[in-house]
């Protein structure tokens, strides 16, 4: 392992959601290095060849998402010094200490995700790389799941049964990069999660709610995570007692993103205002979705017999 570890974010839009991750990392006294290149390669090339839209999101988005690890894996190959790294996406704030707690964290694993224990049974099947560990190695085998995940019958066929499952409960999402990241972390045995309190410190899984990777883990205000900020430092308010957890990454999913440079300057109160409305923008988006989605359904259900009795 690095005695630093480099944070690296791969993206080629300058934005503001950027430029506060940018400021948090030099605030955290924590290396970042911007990755804006988007020709991942021949390999690259190779998947999206035998890729195998499974998702509700945009066939152009789940490649995007993929591609991040090519174009690592052409990093590493020029920059053989690089033996392991964090991962992070623009959309997360760097707190001081966080390059250590990962360090201490992950012991020997050769990458480690962000993960959430499940509600209701439900196992969406997914590792968010959000804010991940990986070893050179790591991220080498990765790739060559991916690709061989989707140019196998077998591969395939068991991405297109997780998509059945995602099209049979009605909700939104189905097969991504998070996907492959569970199954392949659980074939490996790199699949103890990030996002686990250890040693009294936190990384944030989506400040959108209580849960990171325990269920109600942590309290709320307005939308978001009640974060504190004292002696430098934020914290975030157990809901299991009166104690505090000291969180070193927060993650500003979705549109969460509008909020992060108020929360860089502490701003906890605005945080709690835009990802309330945010929530409630969201909860009718997916109210919308399992509708539309039950009427689809109930649509093929009755042309069918229709059909059969036509012939």
């Amino acid at each position: 392992m690095n005695p630093t570890l480099p944070f690296i974010v791969v993206e080629d839009r300058q934005n503001k959601t950027l430029a506060a991750c940018r400021e948090s990392a030099a605030r955290a006294g924590e290396p970042l290095l911007v990755l804006a290149e988007t020709d991942a390669g021949p390999a690259y090339e190779r998947f999206c060849r035998s890729y195998v839209h499974l998702s509700s999101n945009t066939p152009e988005f789940e490649k995007i998402c993929f591609r991040r690890y090519f174009l690592l894996a052409q990093f590493l190959e020029s920059n053989p010094a690089v033996g392991s790294f964090v991962l992070i996406d623009s959309d997360v704030l760097l707190f001081d200490g966080v390059g250590g707690h990962v360090a201490r964290l992950v012991g020997k694993s050769d990458f480690s995700g962000s993960s959430m224990q499940s509600a209701d049974g439900w196992n969406p099947c997914q590792i968010s790389p959000h804010v991940s560990y990986w070893t050179a190695n790591g991220l080498r085998r990765f790739v060559a799941y991916v690709l061989d995940s989707y140019a196998t019958p077998s591969g395939r066929r068991k991405l297109r049964e997780i998509a059945a499952r995602f099209a049979a409960r009605g909700v939104r999402g189905g097969v991504s990069d998070m996907t492959l990241l569970y199954l392949w972390a659980r074939a490996t045995g790199n699949d103890a999660p990030i996002n686990r309190v250890h040693e009294g410190m936190v990384i944030d899984h989506n400040i959108n709610g209580t849960h990171n990777h325990q269920l109600r883990e942590f309290k709320v205000l307005g939308g978001a995570k009640r974060v504190t900020f004292g002696e430098g430092k934020a914290w975030l308010s157990n809901t299991a007692d009166s104690g505090l957890t000291r969180v070193v990454a927060l993650h500003f999913q979705g549109s969460a993103k509008m909020a992060m440079p108020y929360a860089l300057h502490g701003h906890m109160r605005t945080v709690a205002a835009v990802t309330y409305a945010m929530q409630m923008a969201r909860t009718a988006k997916n109210r919308a979705f399992r509708a539309g989605n039950l009427l689809r359904r109930l649509f093929d259900a009755r042309r069918v017999p229709h059909a059969s009795a036509s012939k």
